[in-house]
């Protein structure tokens, strides 16, 4: 097996990631077999600083037997890339709720022009025996992009969201195009089987797919494979968490402040408020 060549929107160091399911996740697989981790730098360079639609500077560091691939984005790209189409058209639609959806027209053209610009970063990277594993909604049209420069690699996709009925992915603007991307993989992987089913009646009403069985679709002239890989946690480290001492303190010297006080707690994602605002 080649080289794993990791994707995603951020990246972190595979030798101290602290929590985020994808990054534990990656960094795990990566610190196992090496390879390289690519996505964006987390850095945003302002136009005054000589930030360019379209392009980012390319950093390399090695992080172990990881190699780290980043790319900074300009204001206008991140905001319309990350906030814009990802997480304010695509996250909403998936997740049922095309309520909160932000359908401005640029923004398409913006996530698209982010992906050429991670293709033109990585394609220079990458060897021939490479496998890429791309993860996430950020990225969905990447295969394409890297396909359309001639890479020719083994390439899978991963979603870390749902994917919803066909009925509301139509409501996304330009949808045809975005499915089609989804043919540029060799694999394409969801969370559950209901998922699947949903990718599954969407191809084959909407592309005209010809299935090939065992979840195998044939479109576009590309034949692309499809399956649920559920994902859980490590329980029984989930369950050593909860013995350790440090938890043990933590869990007295809380019983002791709070065991007289009526306690509210909440929890929310940070992608749940980025999408909401």
């Amino acid at each position: 097996m080649g080289r794993l060549v990791a994707v995603s929107n951020r990246v972190a160091d595979p030798r101290n990631v602290a929590a985020g399911g994808l990054a534990v996740a990656l960094g795990e697989a990566l610190k196992a077999t090496g390879g390289m981790w690519f996505g964006w730098s987390g850095k945003i360079v302002e136009a005054a600083q000589g930030g360019t639609p379209g392009e980012g500077e390319l950093h390399i560091q090695q992080a172990g037997n990881v190699t780290l691939a980043t790319v900074d984005l300009c204001r206008e790209d991140h905001d319309a890339y990350y906030q814009g189409y990802s997480n304010g058209v695509l996250w909403p639609v998936f997740h049922y709720r095309i309520d909160l959806a932000d359908f401005d027209s640029g923004y398409l053209n913006i996530y698209r022009r982010v992906n050429q610009l991670f293709a033109r970063k990585l394609a220079p990277l990458l060897r021939p025996d490479d496998v890429l594993w791309i993860h996430d909604y950020h990225l969905i049209p990447l295969a394409s992009e890297l396909r359309a420069m001639g890479c020719g690699q083994r390439m899978g996709f991963f979603l870390h969201i749902p994917l919803p009925p066909p009925l509301i992915l139509a409501a996304i603007p330009q949808h045809e195009w975005l499915m089609r991307a989804l043919f540029a993989y060799d694999l394409v992987g969801f969370q559950s089987q209901l998922d699947l089913e949903h990718f599954s009646r969407y191809v084959q009403s909407e592309a005209q797919a010809e299935p090939m069985g065992e979840y195998r679709f044939r479109a576009f002239h590309r034949t692309v494979r499809a399956q649920a890989f559920p994902i859980g946690i490590d329980v029984d480290e989930f369950a050593a968490l909860g013995q350790c001492e440090e938890s043990r303190e933590t869990y007295e010297m809380m019983r002791g402040q709070y065991s007289s006080r009526r306690l509210l707690l909440g929890i929310e994602s940070t992608r749940s408020r980025r999408s909401a605002r």
